[in-house]
């Protein structure tokens, strides 16, 4: 089961496979067919074609790897920190202060760190917003995690040192060139919040995402008053005075998404925005619970999302997609509101829709050789094919993950990250955590 990210097609014959093209079905058994990175052909084995090339049969259930939606990877460095506040105060009294005194190395460690526990949790693709994020695209390039960077853009005096919006956004755009038409990293806007810049910024970036044909990723209605300042001043909610600025008519990632009202989704719906689920990171802060049903009801797509290991302490899309589940129930008080199947597309599939990416969260002809190997020993009794998927949602975890492939290379064997010395790793995050604390 080495490398197979060549020209030469190398066929994966797995136990049990599940498919994304529409609701998730398991197979039994499977094929996967691979090349050059990508998915040649995928289905029940007793349909597959002839392949002149390597086979592998693999145990366990073989499925699209997870796709990250909303990430700031590197907070590993803050994990836990500021326990027990709301978001405001969380960031302006420890966060920022803290990511002020960054440096390129604490990002480079922190990411590294981060991206080993998102490879061994089957995690494929992160999408990224965070400081100094040319050290985070390297060190997720060295991981062979498949990242999609969003450089922040934030006006706030502890982080000054940063530079001002416009130099942000001139870095961004540097950023871009740099990174064109790497395999694993592309490079969008991360404006933090309508909030946190002011209304010419957002319209810049507004401009100029149209032009170089680039994404942006934003927070939206993640903190109940957040929208407060922006109704006062300009008689809008954020969602309509985003689309005032211009900035929905590009695509575009709202992150949380909790205090929309009915017209705010209108506006998504109409403009084809994605949402970033974080409901670990949501209950943590107690900042509230997503529409999720009512977003995808009416065709906006929902990717469940980790949101930073600081905001939540881990990067385990298995809990975000629990947690989704009960969260969209308690919600509505209704127990059939959104289920296992629903979770597990919202963490593939659809979370590549969010991010304007059909080649993420499927293994269907085209789509990117992202894989993962799920031990499913411990997944019992399985009396119907569907128990499998409801069993691998409420039951599964980091710890079944037991072969990831990215680009058709194997990242992960055995449940541990084979790119990444994690106790390196570790020793370095320990050691900037406490500079960066003190």
């Amino acid at each position: 089961m080495g490398p197979a990210g060549d020209s030469q097609p190398t066929r994966y014959r797995a136990e049990h496979l599940l498919t994304l093209e529409d609701d998730p079905v398991v197979v039994s058994p499977g094929i996967v067919d691979i090349a050059d990175g990508k998915v040649l052909w995928s289905g029940p084995e007793a349909d597959a074609p002839l392949l002149d090339g390597p086979s592998h049969r693999l145990g366990g259930l073989l499925m699209p790897g997870f796709v990250n939606t909303h990430a700031h990877t590197p907070m590993v460095l803050l994990r836990g920190a500021g326990e027990g506040l709301a978001v405001d105060r969380w960031l302006t009294e420890v966060m920022w202060p803290r990511e002020g005194r960054l440096e390129p190395e604490d990002v480079h460690w922190g990411m590294t760190l981060g991206a080993a526990e998102l490879l061994a949790g089957g995690v494929t693709t992160s999408h990224e917003m965070y400081f100094l994020s040319d050290a985070l695209a390297a060190a997720a390039v060295s991981a062979g995690l498949r990242c999609v960077v969003t450089p922040p853009i934030l006006a706030s005096g502890d982080l000054a040192r940063f530079g001002t919006w416009e130099q942000q956004i001139s870095a961004t755009l540097d950023q871009a060139h740099r990174w064109s038409g790497h395999e694993l990293i592309s490079i969008g806007f991360g404006p933090h919040a309508a909030y946190t810049v002011p209304e010419e910024s957002l319209r810049t970036v507004a401009e100029l995402a149209a032009r170089q044909s680039m994404h942006i990723h934003i927070h939206v209605a993640e903190g109940r008053h957040e929208g407060d300042d922006i109704q006062a001043m300009h008689g809008m909610s954020v969602p309509r005075f985003l689309e005032h600025t211009g900035m929905l008519e590009v695509p575009l990632v709202a992150a949380h998404g909790i205090w929309l009202s009915e017209g705010d989704i209108d506006i998504f719906a109409k403009h084809a925005v994605g949402v970033a689920h974080c409901p670990m990171s949501n209950g943590k802060h107690a900042s509230g619970i997503a529409p999720v049903a009512t977003l995808r009801s009416r065709g906006v797509p929902v990717g469940v999302a980790t949101d930073g290991p600081s905001s939540h302490d881990r990067l385990d899309v298995f809990e975000e997609m629990r947690a989704a589940i009960r969260l969209a129930r308690l919600r509505d008080l209704d127990a059939a509101v959104l289920g296992p199947s629903d979770a597990l597309v919202m963490a593939t599939r659809e979370a590549g829709a969010v991010l304007g990416r059909s080649d993420l969260g499927t293994l269907s002809p085209g789509s990117r050789a992202d894989m993962i190997l799920i031990d499913t020993e411990p997944l019992v009794p399985v009396v119907e094919p569907a128990d499998l998927i409801t069993h691998l949602v409420y039951s599964g975890s980091p710890d079944l993950v037991n072969t990831v492939w990215i680009e058709g290379r194997q990242v992960v064997v055995g449940g541990e990250a084979a790119t990444v010395d994690v106790t390196e790793a570790r020793r370095q995050v320990e050691t900037r955590a406490r500079r960066l604390a003190s």
